[in-house]
């Protein structure tokens, strides 16, 4: 373990968990994406001026000096993205609609939130950003007017979404049916070398049951993620529901009109979240494959606290810094100089997992900091191309 990995790594064993404290709420606070049926949503009155929780937790900025996603695609399967929101300006391609068409419009406004936490470009004066603000965003709308898709909808956006470039693939919106033909769908984006990241399914039954298995994020070919919120607890989902990754699950989207921001929630904000940061590791490390880059992220994640499997956080919590900069296993690691002593963890309970993301978050800053001077001793140069990804021609 070397360089900034290594200090991620004590951090982390020792309970520093890099997490900002929640604003307080106020007057400024962007207000909730309208979910009005039939009335398409329009500009929102307040713009983002303090940086949010989830941003600060996964500290993007520390990436930045190594790579902001450049030359990499991310589809956005939903509700379409517009591209006249001005912080997505250059980002949106006219991308598609399964019945035809372009999908760079959207009048739910739910997929261009999505792409705004994966790409949106920094302004000034605006406290939030994407998490890989130079990638690209290619929209492709699954949904009908009444903002509800269907399996075969969703299998042939996944399809156009492959056909058409895309390195990402987020799945923002999923079915509770598992067809042949969505399963198709998914196999082929990963068979040409595409990841497929979706959001488990949060409903919970009318019954007060388990909720749902929702697909594609079921299917073990995709990266199915969950959502934390900010006291650090994962939210409810079913135990077939294969739960890979947890990441924060609550968020500022961007408008799809003006510059103002909507707040968003839930684990398809936290998929979002993932996009963005598989995104910066596509660009960073063209050479791995779609399956390596899910393993990079699985690997690198904080592991949930207690003993055994927690179907909520899967794998753990995402650690964007550790997922882009760690080397990877085949890379021979410089030495690391001995440690002064042992690190010696108490042994008396801990606080809770809420107390420690809410009261550890004054060292983000300085964890940055320390992460980008390690990353400049580990590795050199994010100018790379990315080399020639294998032909798409065809659906698969």
């Amino acid at each position: 373990m070397t360089g900034a990995a290594g200090v991620a790594a004590l951090l982390v064993a020792v309970g520093v968990l890099v997490a900002p404290p929640v604003a307080a709420a106020g007057a400024e606070d962007p207000p909730p994406l309208p979910t009005t049926a039939g009335r398409c949503v329009g500009p929102s009155p307040v713009t983002a001026r303090a940086t949010p929780w989830a941003v600060r937790l996964l500290a993007p900025q520390a990436i930045w000096p190594l790579t902001r996603g450049a030359g990499v695609v991310v589809a956005v399967v939903d509700t379409g993205v517009s591209a006249a929101a001005p912080a997505l300006a250059g980002a949106v391609r006219a991308g598609a609609d399964v019945t035809g068409g372009r999908a760079d419009s959207d009048c739910a406004g739910r997929g261009t939130a999505l792409a705004g936490i994966v790409a949106a470009r920094p302004a000034s004066g605006v406290g939030t950003t994407g998490i890989a603000p130079d990638a690209e965003i290619l929209p492709v709308r699954i949904t009908d007017p009444n903002r509800r898709t269907s399996p075969a909808r969703l299998a042939a956006g996944i399809r156009l979404a492959t056909t058409a470039g895309a390195d990402v693939i987020l799945v923002g919106t999923g079915v509770a049916t598992a067809t042949p033909e969505l399963a198709d769908a998914v196999r082929a984006a990963v068979d040409h070398d595409v990841l497929v990241v979706a959001a488990v399914d949060d409903r919970v039954q009318q019954s007060g049951g388990e909720p749902p298995v929702g697909y594609p994020a079921a299917f073990p070919t995709t990266l199915a993620v969950n959502a934390i919120g900010v006291d650090g607890e994962a939210g409810p989902v079913a135990a077939g529901a294969g739960t890979d990754l947890a990441a924060p699950g609550a968020g500022l989207g961007t408008a799809p009109q003006g510059s103002g921001h909507y707040r968003v929630g839930g684990p398809a904000v936290a998929a979002a979240h993932v996009a963005g940061v598989a995104a910066l590791i596509r660009s960073y490390h063209p050479e791995l494959t779609q399956a390596e880059v899910r393993a990079r992220l699985e690997r690198t994640a904080i592991p949930a606290p207690g003993d055994g499997p927690d179907h909520g956080f899967g794998a753990g919590t995402l650690d964007a810094y550790a997922a882009v900069a760690a080397l990877a296993p085949r890379q021979a690691a410089p030495p690391v100089p001995a440690p002064v002593g042992p690190v010696v963890l108490p042994t008396a309970p801990g606080p809770s997992r809420a107390a420690r993301v809410a009261g550890l978050t004054a060292l983000g800053a300085l964890v940055a900091t320390l992460l980008v001077a390690a990353a400049a001793l580990t590795r050199r140069g994010s100018g790379r191309a990315r080399p020639a990804r294998r032909i798409r021609a065809g659906s698969g």
